[in-house]
Protein backbone atom coordinates (compact mmCIF):
# COMPACT_ATOMS: atom_id res chain seq x y z
CA UNK A 1 0.00 0.00 0.00
CA UNK A 2 1.28 3.45 -0.97
CA UNK A 3 -0.09 5.19 2.14
CA UNK A 4 3.01 6.26 4.12
CA UNK A 5 3.46 8.13 7.38
CA UNK A 6 4.93 11.00 5.35
CA UNK A 7 1.77 11.16 3.27
CA UNK A 8 -0.32 11.10 6.43
CA UNK A 9 1.62 13.98 8.01
CA UNK A 10 1.57 15.95 4.76
CA UNK A 11 -2.20 15.58 4.56
CA UNK A 12 -2.57 16.64 8.20
CA UNK A 13 -0.49 19.78 7.63
CA UNK A 14 -2.59 20.69 4.61
CA UNK A 15 -5.65 20.28 6.80
CA UNK A 16 -4.31 22.60 9.50
CA UNK A 17 -3.71 25.29 6.90
CA UNK A 18 -7.19 25.11 5.39
CA UNK A 19 -9.22 28.30 5.76
CA UNK A 20 -12.48 26.83 7.04
CA UNK A 21 -14.12 25.29 10.04
CA UNK A 22 -15.40 21.82 9.18
CA UNK A 23 -16.87 18.86 11.01
CA UNK A 24 -14.65 15.78 10.97
CA UNK A 25 -16.79 13.84 8.49
CA UNK A 26 -17.36 16.93 6.34
CA UNK A 27 -13.62 17.51 6.34
CA UNK A 28 -12.91 13.97 5.12
CA UNK A 29 -15.46 14.44 2.37
CA UNK A 30 -13.83 17.73 1.36
CA UNK A 31 -10.46 16.09 0.79
CA UNK A 32 -12.02 13.29 -1.23
CA UNK A 33 -12.54 10.59 1.39
CA UNK A 34 -16.21 9.87 1.68
CA UNK A 35 -17.83 7.05 3.57
CA UNK A 36 -17.37 4.61 0.67
CA UNK A 37 -14.17 5.78 -0.99
CA UNK A 38 -10.46 6.10 -0.33
CA UNK A 39 -8.38 9.20 0.09
CA UNK A 40 -6.27 10.36 -2.82
CA UNK A 41 -5.86 6.82 -4.17
CA UNK A 42 -4.54 5.46 -0.90
CA UNK A 43 -7.51 3.17 -0.43
CA UNK A 44 -9.65 2.70 2.65
CA UNK A 45 -7.63 0.27 4.72
CA UNK A 46 -9.28 -0.24 8.14
CA UNK A 47 -7.95 2.17 10.73
CA UNK A 48 -6.39 4.67 8.31
CA UNK A 49 -9.23 7.14 8.74
CA UNK A 50 -8.93 6.96 12.53
CA UNK A 51 -5.13 7.37 12.28
CA UNK A 52 -5.55 10.47 10.15
CA UNK A 53 -8.02 12.06 12.55
CA UNK A 54 -5.87 11.23 15.56
CA UNK A 55 -2.78 12.68 13.88
CA UNK A 56 -4.64 15.88 13.01
CA UNK A 57 -5.72 16.17 16.63
CA UNK A 58 -2.10 15.72 17.70
CA UNK A 59 -0.91 18.36 15.24
CA UNK A 60 -3.65 20.65 16.50
CA UNK A 61 -2.50 20.21 20.08
CA UNK A 62 1.20 20.77 19.33
CA UNK A 63 0.52 23.82 17.16
CA UNK A 64 -2.25 25.04 19.47
CA UNK A 65 -4.88 24.91 16.75
CA UNK A 66 -8.14 25.60 18.62
CA UNK A 67 -10.77 22.96 19.14
CA UNK A 68 -14.23 24.47 18.92
CA UNK A 69 -17.01 23.23 21.19
CA UNK A 70 -20.44 24.32 20.03
CA UNK A 71 -24.13 23.51 20.39
CA UNK A 72 -26.10 22.30 23.39
CA UNK A 73 -27.02 19.84 24.78
CA UNK A 74 -25.22 17.58 22.28
CA UNK A 75 -21.64 18.81 22.22
CA UNK A 76 -19.60 18.09 19.12
CA UNK A 77 -16.21 19.15 17.88
CA UNK A 78 -15.05 20.97 14.79
CA UNK A 79 -11.65 22.04 13.58
CA UNK A 80 -10.46 25.63 13.22
CA UNK A 81 -7.57 25.12 10.82
CA UNK A 82 -6.94 28.77 9.96
CA UNK A 83 -5.30 29.46 13.32
CA UNK A 84 -2.56 26.86 13.10
CA UNK A 85 0.24 29.37 13.38
CA UNK A 86 -1.01 31.17 16.50
CA UNK A 87 1.56 32.22 19.07
CA UNK A 88 1.53 31.31 22.77
CA UNK A 89 -1.28 32.85 24.79
CA UNK A 90 -0.20 35.94 26.73
CA UNK A 91 -3.41 37.85 27.51
CA UNK A 92 -7.07 37.29 28.29
CA UNK A 93 -9.64 40.04 27.69
CA UNK A 94 -12.84 39.61 29.70
CA UNK A 95 -16.24 41.22 29.21
CA UNK A 96 -18.01 42.31 32.39
CA UNK A 97 -21.81 42.65 32.18
CA UNK A 98 -23.33 39.29 31.29
CA UNK A 99 -20.02 37.47 31.62
CA UNK A 100 -18.87 38.11 35.20
CA UNK A 101 -22.13 39.59 36.50
CA UNK A 102 -25.69 40.57 35.60
CA UNK A 103 -26.39 43.90 37.29
CA UNK A 104 -25.83 43.26 41.02
CA UNK A 105 -25.53 39.47 40.86
CA UNK A 106 -22.30 37.65 40.05
CA UNK A 107 -22.27 34.71 37.66
CA UNK A 108 -21.95 31.62 39.91
CA UNK A 109 -18.32 30.70 40.47
CA UNK A 110 -16.96 33.71 38.57
CA UNK A 111 -14.92 35.13 41.47
CA UNK A 112 -13.14 31.85 42.12
CA UNK A 113 -12.55 31.30 38.40
CA UNK A 114 -10.97 34.75 38.07
CA UNK A 115 -8.65 33.96 40.98
CA UNK A 116 -7.58 30.74 39.24
CA UNK A 117 -6.95 32.60 36.00
CA UNK A 118 -4.79 35.16 37.80
CA UNK A 119 -2.54 32.34 38.99
CA UNK A 120 -1.68 31.55 35.36
CA UNK A 121 1.14 33.25 33.39
CA UNK A 122 -1.19 35.51 31.39
CA UNK A 123 -2.17 39.17 31.62
CA UNK A 124 -5.82 39.96 32.34
CA UNK A 125 -7.81 42.98 31.20
CA UNK A 126 -11.52 43.76 31.47
CA UNK A 127 -13.16 45.35 28.44
CA UNK A 128 -16.72 46.59 28.54
CA UNK A 129 -19.25 48.53 26.51
CA UNK A 130 -21.07 49.53 29.69
CA UNK A 131 -22.12 53.18 29.38
CA UNK A 132 -24.65 53.45 32.20
CA UNK A 133 -22.05 54.33 34.82
CA UNK A 134 -18.55 55.78 35.10
CA UNK A 135 -15.54 53.55 35.67
CA UNK A 136 -15.39 54.44 39.37
CA UNK A 137 -19.00 53.36 39.98
CA UNK A 138 -18.49 50.23 37.91
CA UNK A 139 -15.43 49.30 39.96
CA UNK A 140 -17.38 49.80 43.21
CA UNK A 141 -20.12 47.50 41.91
CA UNK A 142 -17.60 44.80 41.02
CA UNK A 143 -15.82 45.02 44.36
CA UNK A 144 -19.12 44.69 46.22
CA UNK A 145 -19.51 41.41 44.34
CA UNK A 146 -16.08 40.36 45.65
CA UNK A 147 -14.24 40.58 42.35
CA UNK A 148 -10.51 41.27 42.69
CA UNK A 149 -10.19 43.94 40.01
CA UNK A 150 -8.07 47.11 39.85
CA UNK A 151 -9.14 50.32 38.11
CA UNK A 152 -6.23 50.27 35.66
CA UNK A 153 -7.31 46.81 34.50
CA UNK A 154 -10.63 48.11 33.14
CA UNK A 155 -10.90 49.54 29.63
CA UNK A 156 -14.34 50.92 28.77
CA UNK A 157 -15.97 52.22 25.63
CA UNK A 158 -16.52 55.47 27.56
CA UNK A 159 -12.73 55.84 27.76
CA UNK A 160 -12.43 55.13 24.05
CA UNK A 161 -15.10 57.74 23.30
CA UNK A 162 -13.37 60.36 25.44
CA UNK A 163 -10.07 59.65 23.68
CA UNK A 164 -11.73 60.22 20.30
CA UNK A 165 -13.36 63.48 21.44
CA UNK A 166 -9.99 64.79 22.58
CA UNK A 167 -8.38 63.77 19.31
CA UNK A 168 -11.05 65.48 17.20
CA UNK A 169 -11.35 68.50 19.50
CA UNK A 170 -15.15 68.60 19.26
CA UNK A 171 -17.83 69.67 21.76
CA UNK A 172 -20.31 66.84 22.24
CA UNK A 173 -23.98 66.58 23.04
CA UNK A 174 -23.71 63.66 25.46
CA UNK A 175 -26.58 61.18 25.34
CA UNK A 176 -25.36 59.08 28.25
CA UNK A 177 -26.64 58.44 31.76
CA UNK A 178 -25.84 61.07 34.38
CA UNK A 179 -23.88 58.42 36.31
CA UNK A 180 -21.49 58.13 33.34
CA UNK A 181 -20.75 61.84 32.96
CA UNK A 182 -17.80 61.67 35.37
CA UNK A 183 -15.76 59.92 32.68
CA UNK A 184 -16.20 63.01 30.45
CA UNK A 185 -15.10 65.47 33.12
CA UNK A 186 -13.26 68.41 31.58
CA UNK A 187 -14.71 67.92 28.09
CA UNK A 188 -16.26 71.14 26.76
CA UNK A 189 -19.96 70.54 26.02
CA UNK A 190 -20.97 74.16 25.34
CA UNK A 191 -22.52 74.84 21.92
CA UNK A 192 -22.19 71.18 20.85
CA UNK A 193 -20.94 70.37 17.36
CA UNK A 194 -20.94 66.58 17.73
CA UNK A 195 -23.32 63.94 19.07
CA UNK A 196 -22.17 61.14 21.38
CA UNK A 197 -24.67 58.41 22.14
CA UNK A 198 -24.42 55.52 24.58
CA UNK A 199 -27.00 53.60 26.57
CA UNK A 200 -29.17 56.26 28.18
CA UNK A 201 -32.71 55.14 29.05
CA UNK A 202 -33.31 58.40 30.94
CA UNK A 203 -32.41 60.55 27.92
CA UNK A 204 -33.79 58.47 25.06
CA UNK A 205 -36.85 60.69 24.63
CA UNK A 206 -38.21 62.58 21.64
CA UNK A 207 -36.87 65.97 22.75
CA UNK A 208 -33.25 64.80 23.18
CA UNK A 209 -33.21 62.60 20.10
CA UNK A 210 -34.66 65.42 18.02
CA UNK A 211 -31.97 67.78 19.34
CA UNK A 212 -29.35 65.28 18.21
CA UNK A 213 -31.11 64.93 14.86
CA UNK A 214 -31.01 68.68 14.21
CA UNK A 215 -27.33 68.94 15.16
CA UNK A 216 -26.53 66.15 12.74
CA UNK A 217 -28.49 67.83 9.95
CA UNK A 218 -26.20 70.82 10.48
CA UNK A 219 -23.14 68.62 10.02
CA UNK A 220 -22.37 67.36 13.53
CA UNK A 221 -20.75 63.90 13.43
CA UNK A 222 -22.41 61.02 15.28
CA UNK A 223 -20.15 59.06 17.63
CA UNK A 224 -21.67 55.84 18.92
CA UNK A 225 -20.05 54.54 22.08
CA UNK A 226 -21.34 51.18 20.89
CA UNK A 227 -24.24 49.77 18.85
CA UNK A 228 -25.38 46.80 20.93
CA UNK A 229 -28.89 45.74 19.96
CA UNK A 230 -29.84 44.70 23.47
CA UNK A 231 -28.39 43.79 26.86
CA UNK A 232 -29.39 41.67 29.86
CA UNK A 233 -31.04 43.10 32.96
CA UNK A 234 -32.27 41.11 35.94
CA UNK A 235 -35.85 41.48 34.64
CA UNK A 236 -34.94 40.31 31.13
CA UNK A 237 -33.47 41.65 27.88
CA UNK A 238 -33.65 45.39 27.20
CA UNK A 239 -32.97 47.63 24.22
CA UNK A 240 -29.39 48.78 23.82
CA UNK A 241 -28.21 51.99 22.12
CA UNK A 242 -27.92 50.32 18.71
CA UNK A 243 -31.55 50.86 17.62
CA UNK A 244 -31.36 54.55 18.55
CA UNK A 245 -28.03 55.02 16.75
CA UNK A 246 -29.46 53.32 13.67
CA UNK A 247 -32.55 55.53 13.82
CA UNK A 248 -30.44 58.70 13.80
CA UNK A 249 -28.30 57.31 10.98
CA UNK A 250 -31.41 56.60 8.93
CA UNK A 251 -33.02 59.97 9.63
CA UNK A 252 -29.91 61.95 8.66
CA UNK A 253 -28.50 59.64 5.97
CA UNK A 254 -25.16 59.45 7.79
CA UNK A 255 -23.03 56.75 9.40
CA UNK A 256 -21.86 56.80 12.98
CA UNK A 257 -18.29 56.34 14.10
CA UNK A 258 -18.39 53.42 16.56
CA UNK A 259 -15.69 53.34 19.25
CA UNK A 260 -16.57 50.33 21.42
CA UNK A 261 -16.82 46.62 20.72
CA UNK A 262 -16.87 45.12 18.09
CA UNK A 263 -14.55 47.70 16.52
CA UNK A 264 -11.01 46.49 15.82
CA UNK A 265 -9.51 49.73 17.12
CA UNK A 266 -11.14 49.11 20.52
CA UNK A 267 -9.51 45.70 20.92
CA UNK A 268 -6.13 46.92 19.69
CA UNK A 269 -6.21 49.85 22.13
CA UNK A 270 -7.06 47.46 24.97
CA UNK A 271 -4.13 45.20 24.06
CA UNK A 272 -1.63 48.02 23.63
CA UNK A 273 -0.99 48.44 27.36
CA UNK A 274 -0.48 44.69 27.72
CA UNK A 275 2.31 44.65 25.16
CA UNK A 276 0.96 41.78 23.11
CA UNK A 277 -0.49 41.27 19.64
CA UNK A 278 -3.99 39.97 18.83
CA UNK A 279 -2.72 36.49 17.97
CA UNK A 280 -1.41 36.22 21.54
CA UNK A 281 -4.77 37.03 23.15
CA UNK A 282 -8.23 35.58 23.71
CA UNK A 283 -11.57 37.25 24.49
CA UNK A 284 -14.33 35.90 26.77
CA UNK A 285 -17.83 37.35 26.44
CA UNK A 286 -21.58 36.74 26.24
CA UNK A 287 -22.18 38.72 23.04
CA UNK A 288 -21.46 36.63 19.94
CA UNK A 289 -21.27 39.63 17.63
CA UNK A 290 -19.65 42.37 19.70
CA UNK A 291 -17.42 40.34 22.05
CA UNK A 292 -16.48 37.21 20.13
CA UNK A 293 -17.01 38.29 16.54
CA UNK A 294 -15.21 41.58 17.07
CA UNK A 295 -12.28 39.91 18.80
CA UNK A 296 -11.89 37.22 16.14
CA UNK A 297 -12.13 39.76 13.33
CA UNK A 298 -9.30 41.60 15.11
CA UNK A 299 -7.06 38.52 15.04
CA UNK A 300 -7.82 37.16 18.50
CA UNK A 301 -9.55 33.97 19.59
CA UNK A 302 -13.01 34.25 21.13
CA UNK A 303 -14.85 32.26 23.79
CA UNK A 304 -18.64 32.64 23.94
CA UNK A 305 -20.36 32.00 27.28
CA UNK A 306 -24.03 31.04 27.55
CA UNK A 307 -24.84 33.62 30.23
CA UNK A 308 -26.06 37.22 30.15
CA UNK A 309 -27.51 38.19 26.78
CA UNK A 310 -26.66 34.87 25.11
CA UNK A 311 -29.55 33.26 23.22
CA UNK A 312 -29.70 29.75 21.81
CA UNK A 313 -28.09 29.66 18.37
CA UNK A 314 -26.00 32.83 18.77
CA UNK A 315 -22.82 30.89 18.01
CA UNK A 316 -24.12 30.23 14.50
CA UNK A 317 -24.76 33.91 13.76
CA UNK A 318 -21.14 34.95 13.26
CA UNK A 319 -18.48 33.83 10.80
CA UNK A 320 -16.12 32.36 11.70
CA UNK A 321 -18.02 30.79 14.60
CA UNK A 322 -16.64 31.13 18.14
CA UNK A 323 -13.37 29.35 18.79
CA UNK A 324 -15.01 27.84 21.88
CA UNK A 325 -18.50 27.96 23.41
CA UNK A 326 -19.25 26.96 27.00
CA UNK A 327 -21.81 27.37 29.75
CA UNK A 328 -20.21 30.18 31.76
CA UNK A 329 -17.04 32.01 32.74
CA UNK A 330 -15.67 29.25 35.03
CA UNK A 331 -15.77 26.76 32.15
CA UNK A 332 -14.00 29.28 29.89
CA UNK A 333 -11.23 29.61 32.47
CA UNK A 334 -10.97 25.82 32.75
CA UNK A 335 -10.47 25.58 28.98
CA UNK A 336 -7.76 28.22 29.00
CA UNK A 337 -5.90 26.64 31.91
CA UNK A 338 -6.20 23.00 30.87
CA UNK A 339 -6.06 23.30 27.06
CA UNK A 340 -4.46 26.53 25.85
CA UNK A 341 -1.92 26.77 28.68
CA UNK A 342 -1.44 23.06 29.27
CA UNK A 343 2.22 22.07 29.36
CA UNK A 344 3.29 19.68 26.66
Amino acid sequence: MAFTLYSLIQTAILCTNAIAVLHEERFLSKIGWGADQGIGGFGDEPGIKAQLLNLIRSVRTVMRVPLIIVNSPQVHTTFAFAMATRRALKAVLIDLSGTLHVEDAAVPGAQEALARLRSAPVAVKFVTNTTKECKRNLLERLRKLNFDIQEQEIFTSLTAARNLLEQRKVRPLLLVEDSALEDFSGIDTSEPNAVVIGLSPEHFNYQMLNKAFRLMLDGAPLIAIHKARYYKRKDGLALGPGPFVTGLEYATDTKATVVGKPERTFFLEALRDLGCSPDEAIMIGDDARDDVGGAQNSGMQGILVRTGKYRVGDEGKISPPPYFTCESFPQAVDHILHTLLKSD
